[in-house]
C-alpha cells in the first residue's frame, strides 16, 4: 500500500471512518478493481490527512495525462460508477434504503484535480468530505457613513427579467433545434439501417458494438440439451468433477470457445472502416467494456478474445445499457450485436430496458443471436427493429454471428 498525496486539513475519526464503511461495503460485492478507485483516508502522525491506494505504479495527475490516456482513464472511471450504481439499486430494491443512498454519494462528476491514474487505474482523493473551514479573519472596522444618492438604473435593468432572459430562451431553443435535427428528420421519415458497404462513397460509418455472453452458463458444451442444462444448475454444479454427467457437460467444444471462434470469423468479415467495440461482464454489478478496436487493432482484440473466461451470472439489460451508451444511434446510424446464452439472470428486465433505448436511440439497431433455448432476449431485437438469430451448433454459431453484423460487413447482399 503506497500513500499517494497529503492534505494540511484534519478531520475527525467519525468522518473517515464513515468513509471507510463505503468502501467495504463496495468491496463486499466487487472485485478489487472497483473498490479500489476510492483511495484510503489515514490520520498522519502530525495529525494531517492522508490518501492511500493498494494499487502499485507511481501516481500521475489526471492533467499531466496525454489526451488518449485521459480518455482511457475517464472510460474506467465511469464504468466503475456504473457498477456502484446498479449495486445501489439492487440494495434499495431489497429495502435497503439508507446504505444505497450512501453509496449514491459516492456517484457523480469526476473532479479531474483529485484524479489520478495509477498504472492505467483510476484512483479519486480527497471523495466524500466537505472542504475544511476557512480561518474566521477579523472584520475591519467600519468607516463613517455618509450618505450618497443611489445611482439612478438603466434603461435595462428597468426591464422585467423574462425580458432580459428571452435573447438567452432563444439561442437555446435555435442550438437545440440544429443539435436535434437529424433526430427530428428521423422521426418525421424513419428509414431502416442499410448496409455500410452499399451506401455512396464517403457516407459516415455507422457505430458498431459487441456484447459477448461471458457468463458462467457459456462453459457448457455447446450441445447440451436443455434437460442437461436445468440439471446442471439444480444439481450438478454440487457434484464432485469426476461426475460423469458433469463432465460430459463441461467437456468441450463450450459456448464460449465456439464463441471465440465465431468472433474470430466475424472480425474477419468485416468493413475495414468499421471500428469494433466489446462489451464483457464480470458478474451482474460489473459490466466491462474492453475498448474501441480499429482494423489495424483487429488482432490483438481477437487474441484479447481468446483470453477472455466466464463466470457468474448474465446482466443483458446492463450491458446493453452499456453498449448504447458507447454508440449514437440518435443523428447516426448505430448496431449492436449481442452473442447470448440466455435471458438476463441479473433480476433486470431487458425488455423494458430495450423499449427505453429505443425511444431514445431510434437509429440503434440491436441483432440478437441466441444459442438457448429461452426467447426472453429476443424482445431486445424486436423493441429495437433488430433480428434474432438462433443457433445449436458450432456451425451454426459461426454463420449466424456473421448474418446479424451484416449491416457492417465487407460483402453484404446490396438490394
Amino acid at each position: 500500500m503506497q500513500r499517494v498525496t497529503r492534505d494540511s486539513a484534519t478531520y475527525p475519526q467519525q468522518a473517515l471512518s464513515a468513509l471507510d464503511a463505503k468502501v467495504e461495503l463496495i468491496r463486499r460485492h466487487f472485485p478489487p478493481s472497483v473498490a479500489s478507485l476510492y483511495a484510503t483516508p489515514r490520520t498522519g502522525d502530525d495529525g494531517n490527512l492522508q490518501w492511500w491506494s493498494e494499487l502499485a505504479g507511481q501516481p500521475h495527475p489526471y492533467a499531466e495525462l496525454n489526451a488518449d490516456q485521459q480518455r482511457r482513464l475517464l472510460e474506467k472511471y465511469h464504468q466503475r460508477q456504473h457498477a456502484v450504481g446498479h449495486l445501489a439499486n439492487e440494495l434499495q430494491s431489497r429495502g435497503q434504503e439508507d446504505t444505497a443512498a450512501s453509496l449514491r454519494s459516492l456517484i457523480g462528476a469526476p473532479d479531474l484535480a483529485n484524479l489520478y491514474s495509477l498504472n492505467d487505474e483510476p484512483l479519486v482523493v480527497r471523495w466524500g468530505l466537505p472542504p475544511p473551514p476557512h480561518p474566521v479573519v477579523p472584520a475591519s472596522p467600519p468607516l463613517p457613513s455618509r450618505a450618497i444618492p443611489a445611482p439612478r438604473k438603466a434603461w435595462w435593468l428597468r426591464l422585467p427579467l423574462w425580458w432580459l432572459l428571452l435573447p438567452l430562451l432563444l439561442l437555446v431553443l435555435l442550438w437545440l433545434l440544429w443539435f436535434w435535427r437529424g433526430y427530428l428528420l428521423y422521426l418525421l421519415d424513419p428509414t431502416p439501417m442499410t448496409h455500410y458497404a452499399c451506401q455512396p462513397e464517403g457516407a459516415r460509418p455507422p457505430d458498431f458494438a459487441v456484447v459477448l455472453d461471458t457468463s458462467g452458463s457459456m462453459n457448457l458444451n455447446i450441445d447440451v440439451s436443455p434437460a442437461d442444462d436445468l440439471w446442471f444448475h439444480s444439481t450438478g454444479v454440487h457434484l464432485p468433477e469426476n461426475n460423469p454427467r458433469r463432465a460430459r457437460i463441461l467437456s468441450e467444444p463450450t459456448r464460449l470457445t465456439v464463441a471465440k471462434q465465431a468472433f474470430g470469423g466475424m472480425l474477419d468479415n468485416l468493413h475495414p472502416d468499421i471500428d469494433t467495440r466489446l462489451i464483457t461482464f464480470d458478474g451482474c454489478y460489473n459490466q466491462i467494456d474492453q475498448g474501441l478496436f480499429d482494423h489495424s487493432q483487429r488482432a490483438q482484440l481477437k487474441r484479447g478474445v481468446q483470453q477472455l473466461g466466464a463466470n457468474d451470472g448474465t446482466p443483458l439489460a446492463s450491458s446493453l445499457e452499456l453498449a448504447a451508451s458507447q454508440v449514437d444511434g440518435r443523428l447516426h446510424d448505430a448496431l449492436v450485436v449481442m452473442f447470448v446464452d440466455g435471458e438476463d439472470g441479473c433480476e433486470r428486465n431487458a425488455c423494458a430496458v430495450s423499449r427505453s433505448i429505443a425511444r431514445q436511440q431510434p437509429r440503434l439497431r440491436v441483432n440478437v443471436v441466441n444459442i438457448s433455448d429461452s426467447e426472453l432476449s429476443n424482445c431486445i431485437a424486436e423493441n429495437t427493429g433488430g433480428r434474432v438469430y438462433t443457433a445449436r451448433n458450432a456451425e451454426e454459431v459461426a454463420s449466424m454471428l456473421r448474418e446479424a453484423s451484416e449491416e457492417v460487413a465487407t460483402n453484404p447482399t446490396c438490394p
